[in-house]
This record gives C-alpha cells, structure tokens and sequence, in this order.
C-alpha cells in the first residue's frame, strides 16, 4: 500500500530544501549589497524621466511639482508624460503645469485607444523613447513620490559605477488601515529579495515604478518584447539586458535617498487585481525564473494542503507547524533588513499576520494569474 504522509513528506522536503536555498541566497545578496552614498560630482548626464499615465488627475500634479524640487541641473532633464486615453482631467493638470513651470522640459504626449490594442504601458513608454533626447531613461508611475535629492542619487550611481539598467527602491507610504500596513511589509520583502537577487547575480524581478536603463542599451536589445502581455515593462526588458551584457550589467541602487513612495491598495478587490496581473506575466519569463516562482508556489501550496490534512492527523500537523518556524526564521533575516533600510521597522509587528496569510494569497493569485481576467487602470484585460 502506498504511504502518502510519507510521499507528501518527501514532496515537502524536495520544495522545502530548494525555498531555503533561494532565499538564503538572496539574504547572504541583501546583506552583501553595500549601501550607495554616491555624491554626485559632475551631473553631465542627460535624462529623460517618463511617466505613462492613465486617469490621473488626483495624482500627477504631485509628482510632477516633486520632479520640479530635484535638486539636479534643470536643464539636465526632461519630463516626459505620455497620456494612455485619460477620460478624466489629466491631459489638462499637465498642461497647466507646464503654462506655470516654463524652466522645466515637461511634454504631453496623447495617444488613443485605437492604437492601443495590447501591451498599454509597454506602448506608452515606446512611444516616449522614440523622442526621448536624454541617454539615460528614468521611468516612474504618476501615483508616486519621491525627495528633492532622487535624481541626484541616480545619476550619481550612474556615473560612478555605469550598469546597463539600475533596478531602484520602491516602499508604500500614507498607510492607514491594517490592510495597507500588511502590504507595506510584504512589499519591502519583494524589495528586499529584488535587491538580493541582483547582487548574487540572478536578478529575477524589479519594478517600472523606479526603473532606469540607458537608452541605447534598451534600443540594442530591442526593447520590451512580449507584446501579448499588457504589461511587463520593467521583467522582461531586464531579463534581455541580463541576457545581452551580463548580470553584472544590472545593480540595484541601495541608496535610501533614491525611494520612490507609491500608496498601497485600499481594499481587497484593487489587491487582487494588481497581484493577478504580476503573476499573469510569469508565462513570459524565462525557465530560471519560473522554476523560482514554481517552487515558491508548491511550498506554500504544501504548508496550506498540510494545514489543512493535520486536522485529521495531529503528527502531519506538528511537523507543518515546524516547518512554518523554519520558515519564519529564514525569512526574519532579509525582511529585518529591508524594512530598516526604508527606514519602516515600526511596522514588523504587521509580519506576523502576514504568515499565515501570505500562502493562502500566493496560491490565489498564482492560479488567477493564469485562468483569470483582470482590472488595470479601467481597462478589463483577458487572459
């Protein structure tokens, strides 16, 4: 008879083994990672930083009045707002704060729907690159924030070290509920585990909301690629760099100044639909990267499959729960030192509920990112 607690077991070791090898790889990269304190001595780069919008009245004027404070040579960068269909006042925030801000470089580019069939924010971002003047591309999301010094970081780091792309640190901010704190602390992991990634080598995510690469390195590779997917600007064109010119071409910027602050979902429903259309980019990546995202997967799938069979068998039980102190123990580490790098230790306490959520969360997006249609930006996006 076939026993199977003891395939169930086996099972469990095989993904349990290669999780604590990956993130123990990825912690040893975090701590390894040394802290940038660039300071800028030249500044002769010029920038363009794009911003693809869609419906963001209530937004964009913020950012756009942050990028105005940075405290690097105005005439060193422009402003590129590319305008994805807004039918809200968008268009009009821009206009009127380039009427009132006439020493900065800011320009308004509209496109339409009718040339937006798929692959929105890749196209949106295209579009600007085509008429971008500046040699290093800086690509942010209207929604976020950032400090005075941002831009100087940047640049500093780019001119000092000279990679192909700089992957840069993003945190939610203005958290109220629990809901959004819980999200802060789970974000800074990705943060954390990016940035470690990066450092030993095998960059395996990064986000377009900080997102900077050199624009000739970008016209070289041929630029996104995997237009059948309405995102993944930020994966996919790391990975072609990483292909073309080594990983050693790719850095994370571990430098508190250059944070991009972004706000976390209000409700479930807005959560879910951003996580779905992460995990939906995933059949793009490449073998490595999925076999990451695959173990990840099953481990969490056994810990909640285990919970669940250890209510009829009380020994399969206390071997989950020690495997979920084991994880917590290898995980600790990482997360300590990201959230203290942003500068957010206050919210650890929002880590312990997260525990026990967080498998059941991987387990529904991982499977509605492959089955299930999403919301993005008023947009219904099939599968």
């Amino acid at each position: 008879m076939i026993d199977t607690v003891l395939i169930f077991y086996v099972i469990l070791a095989v993904f349990g083994i290669a999780y604590f090898f990956i993130i123990g790889m990825y912690t040893l990269g975090w701590f390894k990672l040394k802290a940038d304190g660039s300071v800028l001595k030249h500044g002769f780069t010029l920038v363009s930083i794009i911003i693809p919008c869609r419906n963001e009245e209530e937004n964009i004027e913020y950012l756009l009045s942050d990028l105005a404070k940075q405290d690097y040579p105005e005439r060193k960068f422009e402003i590129l707002v590319v305008d994805d269909n807004s039918t809200d006042k968008t268009a009009d925030k821009v206009n009127e704060f380039i009427r009132f801000n006439q020493k900065h470089t800011v320009k308004l580019i509209q496109i339409d729907e009718d040339s937006q069939r798929s692959a929105f924010k890749k196209k949106a971002i295209n579009l600007a690159i085509e008429i971008a003047s500046g040699e290093l591309i800086i690509t942010t999301d209207a929604d976020c924030r950032m400090d005075e010094n941002w831009l100087s970081s940047i640049v500093g780091f780019y001119e000092s070290e000279k990679p192909k792309m700089i992957v840069g640190p993003v945190s939610f901010h203005n958290e109220e509920s629990w809901f959004e704190k819980m999200q802060t602390v789970e974000f800074l992991s990705l943060i954390g585990i990016t940035a470690g990634a990066i450092s030993i080598g095998r960059p395996i995510m990064c986000n377009g909301a900080n997102l900077i690469y050199e624009k000739s390195s970008f016209q070289e590779v041929g630029g996104f690629g995997n237009d059948r997917f309405s995102s993944g600007d930020d994966v996919f064109l790391l990975l072609k760099i990483k292909k073309r010119f080594g990983s050693k071409s790719v850095r994370f910027l571990k430098n508190e100044n250059a944070f991009v602050f972004t706000e976390a979902k209000k409700n479930f429903r807005e959560f879910i639909h951003q996580r779905t259309r992460w995990a939906s980019k995933n059949k793009g990546y490449d073998i490595k990267i999925l076999a990451v995202s695959f173990t990840v997967f099953m481990l969490n799938f056994l810990l909640v499959a285990g919970l669940i069979w250890g209510i009829f068998n009380v020994k399969l039980l206390s071997s989950i729960v020690v495997i979920y102190s084991l994880k917590l123990v290898l995980e600790l580490p990482i997360l300590l030192g990201i959230v203290n790098f942003a500068h957010r230790g206050r919210l650890l306490f929002y880590a312990f509920p997260l525990i026990f959520l967080y498998p059941v969360y991987i387990i529904f997006t991982g499977a509605m990112g492959i089955l299930a249609s999403y919301q993005w930006k008023g947009r219904k996006v099939k599968r």
